[in-house]
């Protein structure tokens, strides 16, 4: 198989396994979710390395919500808000 397909074929299992667990466990904040699916996301590139004929702009907007959601988890417990 191609790496593409296999980069596909992972994503596209891990998410609605992500999903249906953290649905399971009764897991309700979004942060968690896509914090999971960044993770699966950058795991599924660094295992596949598909390769990119444009710039990985789903890469770069899912560490941007990661980034944003640590830093309101940071916030909140510095600051008891």
């Amino acid at each position: 198989m191609k790496k593409n397909a296999l980069h596909a074929l992972f994503v596209s299992l891990a998410m609605p396994l992500t999903v249906a667990v953290l649905s399971a466990l009764g897991e309700s904040r979004i942060d968690v979710y896509l914090s999971l699916f960044t993770l699966e996301y950058f795991v599924a590139n660094a295992l596949f390395s598909p390769r990119r004929k444009v710039p990985d702009f789903l890469g770069a907007a899912l560490l941007a919500l990661f980034i944003y959601f640590v830093t309101l988890r940071v916030v909140e417990v510095l600051y008891g808000g």
